[in-house]
């Protein structure tokens, strides 16, 4: 199974956040999640392609040697899948709970176009600018919050600006340096072949993370 995995901009911000004092706030990556959509994992991603129904699962971590002692963080879960579908990216995430996500109402034909028009804004912000994930391109929602028409900055975090189809999946997360969205912060996001699975099938995902 061909795998692409990203050390994402916020994963760096969690990892610095857990290094500092003896009871660090930010709360432990640990929880697992897997999604359905198409794309490659990229450390500007701030969100699943398209996340799955599952819930997300609470995985077991410890401290284990790659090279040198205890170099690496290791999280190992199991999901089970509740239906018939082929998943294509795992992700460690520090919430148990997801973002909010909706669709786009029309679809996004311009790299240029900063305005974009949802299918709901329930769960996003009703205020102040966040991050959104479409598909690879992470933007920035500076007006409309609380609306369903969205002003947006364009390929942000290093991302690249790109076109979306109708129905498209718009999921919140967190860029480095922002909070805005709850549950919108992730580790590790994994992408591969698509892996089809029935319902009741489990599969247990081991993510390491080495630091050297």
């Amino acid at each position: 199974m061909a795998t692409t995995v990203a050390f994402t901009s916020k994963g760096r911000e969690i990892v610095a956040g857990r290094l500092i004092g003896t009871s660090p706030t930010q709360a432990e990556p640990k929880n697992l999640g897997w999604g359905t959509g198409a794309g490659t994992a990229a450390a500007t991603d701030v969100a699943a392609f398209t996340e799955a129904a599952e819930s997300r699962v609470a995985g077991t971590s410890s401290q284990v040697t790659t090279t040198s002692s205890n170099d690496t963080y290791q999280v190992a879960g199991t999901m089970t899948s509740a239906s018939g579908q082929t998943i294509t990216e795992t992700f460690l995430s520090d919430s148990a709970s997801k973002p909010a996500a909706t669709t786009a109402n029309g679809a996004i034909s311009s790299t240029s176009s900063t305005s974009i028009t949802v299918a709901s804004a329930s769960g996003f912000p009703g205020s102040g600018n966040y991050n959104i994930q479409i598909d690879s391109e992470v933007l920035l929602v500076t007006g409309g919050q609380g609306t369903t028409t969205w002003t947006v900055t364009r390929g942000v975090n290093g991302s690249t600006a790109a076109t979306h189809s109708n129905g498209a999946v718009i999921t919140g997360g967190n860029a480095p340096g922002s909070s805005a969205v709850t549950n919108g912060s992730l580790l590790i996001h994994a992408s591969f072949t698509g892996l089809a699975l029935n319902t009741g099938d489990s599969l247990t995902a081991t993510t390491k993370l080495s630091f050297s």
